[in-house]
């Protein structure tokens, strides 16, 4: 009996000890993770750099806008906003530059044509530093935005003189538009960066310290118009406008096609654990050396190249976690070696400067050389589901409205959102039901006058008292204040002469245009898969119906037309693939023939990258609509076949800083000292947080810390699901993981006797 208790006991530890040294095994490997910088420009943070379009790298930002108008540009009711130019009255408008190289140069002016028959109207003329040039003619698309491209050795350091007339008689010239000094401080205040204004408040660019003074620049506005009646022999400031009596600025501005100072090409954070054969999903544990970085560029002469690295133990970009970025070195091609780590991410920041505007350097990439340590555990883990994201941020600030602003419950009560979605399915449903009920508040109409501010119970107020909200816009607020008393984000998006708005569908995990005006109440999706779209695949859309491509790019100041709108027998192939999700009299009407469908209206796209409009009211465009948006806070989209528009500072064709990831887990599966245990660390990037819930094989929802361990059952089918709480009630889409967990029991062999 002993001798039989003793075998028993011996197969125990010999398995026991085999299950060990197996789950135990220690191994080495050399891991490479390339990132070129295309890769990091599309998946990481871009700050006034942009592609290389000759040699597949990241270079410096080549637009610089220099105005003193945006933030008080447009209509406004404080009084005339308007010089009308003809014969014998000249403007002027007075830039100072204290570099003028450039490659290309463009004055921008926002002037309506008076005459309504385009072939009669007379062009204007311009003397840039007494050197006469004639206005181009009259854009199809826009035609009070008018580029006049002007040879760069025009200019010349100091102060540049741009005088602009008409030798039209009165009443057939042009109405140049006044930025009133009045309206700057709603439109984005008298500060001063980078030559613009609107950003600044807008939140995208800080501001600039005068180095003499150690202050704020500060715009001194109507310092740099002037106009003269008598073909300027005089010239008056501070009396500008129709009346004689207005302060403000021309809107007028300047285009210099050179690079930008300073930006920076930050990564994607990269998991130093990464590379293990067979272990993408569920890691082992890790331990990281000898880590080499290469980092590769182009350094011009007057040029540099800063290469930096900062390291965390999360991907969460908006942790407090991250180290500060510490210089790993200088030059076109660098080699540094950063040695052990003991944090899991890495990131790598490159610097670009330059002395010389008309020289730029180049990122092209960087390669992270390391040796991985880890205990390779028993594979007897299977994957059967694995439904992840990867974390996406925007490098465009957008202040989202506080989750418990009081005006939202005011208005959520006063609309009865409660009873409209009481019972509704879903949250497209939902976003649904009260779109169509925005849009039955009233029927489309001017704002003007008493323009209402962008606030939803004040636009209710305007209705109350005349009957009307608005237009557009004022339909957008309100869905857009609508759905964030509910817990949804929106944000307001301007397409061809149309306000709208794009709203997050948490159960659908994407953003989706769906308009709420009165006379269009609907959205648009594909045919073939019925998922509706949001602007930018509308925007592609509109450029494969209509032929434009890389080749054959959008020309803003063509006097013809040159799309469907504009010219319905201009049609690129077979119609594409969509449809509309409302049939309106209004958009069927056949004689309506210029209001075509929405993807056709998605042409050309720009954001406002806010939506926070009832905690802080401005700044917000003045009379937004009533004039060609002249603004300069807008995020605005450019592609291949859609050029950069020349009167505005902020574009980006990133895919990401339109369409960040929002209320979606992102998680990471890694292996314990245990068998039968997962580490999981969850990272998201939600407005209104109130923390994670997991649903482990189906038992039900809980919270959950961002960090916990998962035990897994023995020989079963383990299942996790893991979602993000909104404090207003949605629910994120939820990530999933499914484990074939196939456990060993430790053999034990039965024995005559036992």
């Amino acid at each position: 009996m002993k001798k039989l208790l003793f075998t028993k006991f011996l197969c125990i530890l010999l398995f026991l000890l085999y299950s060990f040294t197996a789950f135990c095994e220690t191994r080495t490997v050399t891991v490479t993770t390339d990132i070129d910088a295309l890769s990091a420009y599309e998946d990481g943070f871009a700050y006034d750099v942009m592609k290389n379009p000759y040699n597949q790298g990241v270079m410096l930002n080549d637009m610089v806008l220099i105005e003193d108008d945006g933030p008080g540009s447009g209509n406004s009711e404080k009084g005339t906003w308007k010089e009308e130019l003809y014969q014998g009255l000249l403007v002027k408008k007075t830039f100072i530059i204290d570099d003028p190289s450039a490659f290309e140069a463009h004055l921008v002016f926002y002037m309506y044509p008076r005459n309504p028959d385009r072939k009669k109207q007379i062009p204007f003329f311009v003397f840039l530093n007494g050197r006469r040039f004639e206005g181009p003619p009259l854009s199809w698309h826009e035609d009070m935005w008018h580029w006049l491209k002007v040879p760069v050795d025009a200019l010349k350091k100091g102060n540049n003189d741009i005088i602009v007339g008409c030798d039209a008689p009165k009443g057939e010239g042009y109405d140049l538009i006044i930025a009133r000094a009045d309206e700057y401080e709603a439109g984005g205040g008298m500060y001063i960066t980078h030559g613009n204004t609107a950003l600044v408040s807008a939140g995208q660019l800080e501001m600039e310290i005068d180095e003499r003074s150690g202050k704020i620049r500060l715009i001194s506005i109507g310092k740099n118009s002037a106009k003269s009646k008598d073909g300027g022999k005089n010239w008056v400031r501070m009396k500008l406008g129709t009346t004689d009596d207005v302060i403000g600025e021309y809107t007028i501005r300047l285009n210099l096609r050179r690079y930008k100072p300073e930006g920076s090409l930050l990564s994607p954070p990269i998991d130093l654990w990464d590379g293990i054969s067979g272990y993408k999903k569920i890691k082992p544990q890790c331990s990281v050396s000898g880590i080499k970085l290469f980092c590769f560029g182009e350094t011009p002469e007057g040029t540099s190249l800063t290469w930096q690295v900062r390291s965390a133990d999360t991907s969460d970009m908006m942790s407090d976690e991250w180290e500060d970025f510490e210089t790993a070195g200088k030059g076109q091609n660098v080699t540094a070696n950063l040695g052990d780590t003991t944090k899991r991410y890495i990131q790598w920041r490159a610097v670009l400067n330059t002395d010389d505007p008309l020289k730029t350097p180049i990122v092209r990439g960087v390669k992270l050389i390391r040796t991985i340590d880890y205990t390779l555990p028993e594979n007897r883990f299977y994957v059967w589901k694995y439904e992840n994201i990867k974390q996406r941020y925007s490098s465009v600030k957008f202040s989202y409205e506080i989750w418990n602003e009081p005006k939202l419950r005011i208005l959520r009560d006063r609309l009865g959102i409660d009873n409209i979605i009481k019972d509704a399915s879903g949250d497209w449903e939902k976003i649904n039901l009260i779109r169509h009920h925005v849009s039955q508040q009233w029927h489309h109409a001017s704002p003007m006058p008493g323009y209402p501010e962008w606030n939803a119970l004040e636009i209710l107020d305007r209705r109350d008292r005349v009957g009307a909200g608005g237009m557009c816009i004022q339909f957008s607020v309100i869905f857009i204040q609508s759905l964030a008393s509910i817990g949804y984000q929106a944000r307001h998006i301007n397409i061809f002469a149309h306000e709208t708005v794009e709203v997050y569908v948490d159960e659908l995990g994407k953003w989706v245009h769906a308009d709420p005006e009165s006379v269009f109440d609907s959205y648009e999706y594909e045919t073939t898969t019925g998922m509706p779209i949001n602007c930018l695949e509308q925007h592609k859309y509109f450029l494969k119906e209509s032929g434009l491509s890389a080749e054959n790019p959008i020309d803003w100041q063509a006097p013809e037309p040159w799309t469907i709108w504009g010219n319905p027998g201009k049609i690129a192939g077979s119609p594409v693939p969509l449809d509309f999700s409302t049939f309106t009299d209004w958009i069927n009407d056949p004689n309506k023939v210029n209001y075509p469908p929405q993807h056709v209206l998605a042409g050309f796209m720009r954001m406002m990258p806010r939506n926070d409009y009832f905690s802080n009211p401005y700044p917000r465009p003045l009379s937004q609509g009533s004039s060609n948006w002249p603004w300069n806070g807008y995020l605005n989209w450019y592609d291949e076949a859609t050029p950069r528009k020349l009167q505005y500072s902020l574009h980006s064709d990133r895919k990401i800083d339109f369409y960040p990831t929002l209320n979606l887990v992102e998680f990471d599966a890694a292996r314990t000292e245990k068998e039968d245990e997962i580490q999981i660390r969850m990272t998201t990037f939600a407005p209104a947080f109130d923390g994670f819930e997991i649903n482990i094989n189906d038992t039900g929802w809980k919270s959950s810390p961002e960090l916990f361990v998962w035990k897994l059952k023995p020989s079963a089918l383990n299942t996790l699901e893991m979602r993000v709480k909104n404090k207003l009630g949605p629910k994120g889409k939820a990530s999933c993981i499914q484990v074939m967990y196939h456990y060993k029991e430790p053999f034990a062999p039965r024995s005559p006797g036992w």
